[in-house]
């Protein structure tokens, strides 16, 4: 008989393999330490499906401060592609085949691999949540999914000036001039108040966006100061009214759309005789046009309001491209390398003819 710490009696029974009386001690003694010292139970794993509903989902996006538009991508993550293929899965069994299995899957379905890759970005961040609560031991290893860069056009200097001069008002103007002068993404200029541009110290300040008919932060929560323009500064002294806080609005000084800032973009390049582009590829415009006129990459960064020099280095063969013929500088005599080396340059380039 053996009592627990808890005082609980429980009887020991059962016959040795060897009938010794050492065998004996040894079998009782092994009874008595398993009573003693019993395994700790196994926790129940939830499925994939219960620990996102009950645990991940109420929680985490709040607690990371991701925009409305983010929790609106991870839900569509979750719903199609997540939860219809891993929701029955224990937690701790999503992993390996089951992962590979997820993923040929969505590549059956012919979705990008822009897709795929932020479908991963989603599931990585529910299993390492899940690490950090203690649901699972380690993160499991997920294979890396290749996308390609994505295309994207731009309008050069020359281009934006017909583009400006086929502008119908002011108004529109000061719209087309802001996104190609500042870097503003869409929902950034929508919301943009007067109160966040100084005439004083010439600068805009970004502090908030409009996506899908909400205002929140910025993308990547951080505000950014971009200088104005001597152009557009005009611009906005032009066409500023009293319709409300909102530099760009409707007539009642309601919020315009994505699809309104689209539909002026688009009747002032078909006026200039320009190609089609979207109203992203203005703020693609602002960083080509910066990088060409030689503005080094870190301060395009700063301005653009990028996280990682990676993004901003898209826009750096732009900066280049009269790079290699600067090589010449190398053919003239030490004395004439000068400050910048464009006299060189000038002096080389004049031998050679070129």
């Amino acid at each position: 008989m053996v009592i627990q710490p808890d005082g609980c009696r429980v009887r020991i029974f059962g016959t040795p393999m060897v009938n010794t009386k050492a065998e004996a001690e040894t079998a009782e003694r092994n009874r008595i330490l398993r009573i003693l010292n019993p395994p700790p139970e196994r926790k129940e794993v939830p499925t994939f499906r219960k620990f996102v509903e009950d645990e991940w989902w109420p929680v985490y996006p709040d607690a990371a401060g991701n925009r409305f538009s983010t929790k609106v991508e991870k839900e569509a993550h979750l719903r199609l592609y997540l939860m219809p293929h891993l929701g029955n899965v224990p937690l701790d069994q999503v992993r390996g085949q089951v992962v590979d299995g997820l993923f040929a899957k969505l590549k059956q379905r012919n979705l990008s691999p822009k897709t795929c890759k932020n479908v991963r970005g989603t599931l990585r961040k529910i299993l390492q949540t899940a690490v950090d609560w203690g649901k699972l031991p380690a993160m499991p290893p997920l294979q890396k999914i290749k996308a390609p860069d994505p295309t994207w056009d731009h309008y050069t200097a020359e281009e934006a000036e017909q583009l400006y001069k086929a502008a119908r008002t002011p108004e529109e103007l000061a719209l087309l001039l802001f996104a190609v002068h500042t870097g503003a993404r869409a929902g950034e200029q929508l919301a943009i108040e007067w109160g966040d541009i100084d005439f004083v110290s010439h600068k805009v300040v970004f502090r908030r966006a409009r996506t899908r008919g909400r205002v929140g932060p910025t993308k990547g929560g951080r505000e950014r100061r971009v200088p104005l323009t001597r152009t557009l500064e005009a611009a906005l002294k032009a066409m500023k009214h009293l319709k409300g806080k909102l530099v760009f609005c409707n007539p009642d000084g309601s919020y315009m759309s994505v699809y309104q800032l689209h539909e002026r973009l688009w009747s002032a390049s078909r006026s200039a005789g320009l190609r089609k582009v979207r109203w992203h590829d203005l703020r693609h415009s602002f960083a080509s046009q910066l990088a060409v006129a030689g503005v080094p990459i870190p301060q395009i960064q700063a301005w653009m309001g990028h996280q990682s020099i990676q993004m901003t280095m898209r826009y750096a063969h732009l900066a280049s491209a009269g790079a290699s013929e600067r090589i010449l500088v190398l053919d003239a005599p030490p004395w004439q390398r000068r400050g910048n080396g464009e006299e060189a340059l000038e002096q080389v380039s004049m031998k050679s003819g070129s």
